[in-house]
């Protein structure tokens, strides 16, 4: 069976045309390398070199061999280089999830951080929201950018990034949109625009238990499956939703971010993963988690 080895030694020679110069080249003796050649010259069934004692030359078999032999060579060393950093963690494919709270807060630096410090590691993002963490559990994704309330049930590691606090977003034009702050008790009759879909985004499921705790009478009447897309219904003058400090930039004309007291409920972005998640792409993920948690 042919060996890598031979293609070496074979490549050695046909550079040089000289059995005593590869030999040297290869810093290995010229009898063992003229036996790898005839030995791999048996293997193929034909003649690589035509050889007198003046000189060496390639056949027109050995010199079509010559190309596809470099090929195979690069080819294998592309193959264990690449084996090797994804080994390192330097190299690979991760499918990171985000719910849709982050895409203004953390996402963008996140991603940007990664791909500087990581640039031979694919990053594939997968919108989540809907789905919760139920795609990380099931290894549909390997982490996710979430935004956490509370606790995050067991078997689920949770690396803080960026602290936050929650605000309610009104219609610049709505008669409490003037307040300094606010309170959800303040809102009983002002309609809640929540996020759709059951099992959806943590935050949004936890401002809905906040709202229905202190008894709004006014249902949610409309949904949608972002919050940018929420805040353009509050922009259209339909209700209040709940988000974070980081959204105020958004809808900045038409929409008002008011601090909410009574309760006053803090917030951060982070990333979750799987306990005892042992990838070495994992370890680059928590990596960049750290060093953003320190810029932001």
């Amino acid at each position: 069976m042919m060996e890598l080895r031979q293609l070496k030694y074979f490549l050695a020679v046909a550079e040089e045309l000289h059995f005593g110069k590869a030999a040297q080249k290869l810093h290995i003796a010229e009898q063992p390398l003229g036996y790898q050649v005839r030995r791999l010259e048996n293997e193929l069934g034909f003649k690589l070199f035509d050889r007198t004692t003046r000189s060496v030359k390639l056949t027109p078999a050995g010199q079509s061999f010559m190309a596809d032999a470099r090929r195979i060579l690069l080819q294998t060393e592309y193959a264990a280089e690449t084996a090797r950093k994804i080994s390192a963690g330097k190299a690979g494919l991760i499918r990171l999830g985000y719910e849709s709270a982050t895409i203004v807060a953390i996402l963008p630096g996140f991603v940007k951080l990664f791909r500087a410090e990581y640039p031979e590691i694919e990053l594939v993002l997968i919108e989540h929201s809907k789905a919760g963490l139920g795609p990380l559990r099931d290894g549909d994704i390997d982490a996710c950018l979430i935004t956490r309330y509370t606790r995050l049930p067991d078997g689920f590691e949770y690396l803080p990034v960026m602290k936050d606090r929650a605000v309610v977003a009104l219609p610049i034009d709505h008669p409490l949109a003037e307040r300094q702050a606010i309170s959800l008790a303040d809102l009983r009759d002002v309609p809640f625009l929540g996020y759709g879909g059951a099992g959806g985004e943590s935050a949004n499921r936890f401002m809905a238990q906040l709202v229905e705790y202190v008894g709004s009478d006014a249902p949610i009447t409309h949904e949608a499956d972002s919050y940018i897309a929420l805040l353009g219904l509050v922009a259209s003058n339909l209700g209040f939703t709940i988000v974070t400090s980081s959204m105020a930039r958004l809808f900045a004309e038409e929409v008002r971010y008011i601090p909410l007291v009574e309760p006053s409920v803090n917030v951060d972005y982070g990333l979750a993963l799987r306990v005892g998640e042992s990838a070495p792409t994992a370890e680059a993920l928590r990596t960049v988690a750290k060093h953003l948690a320190k810029i932001i």
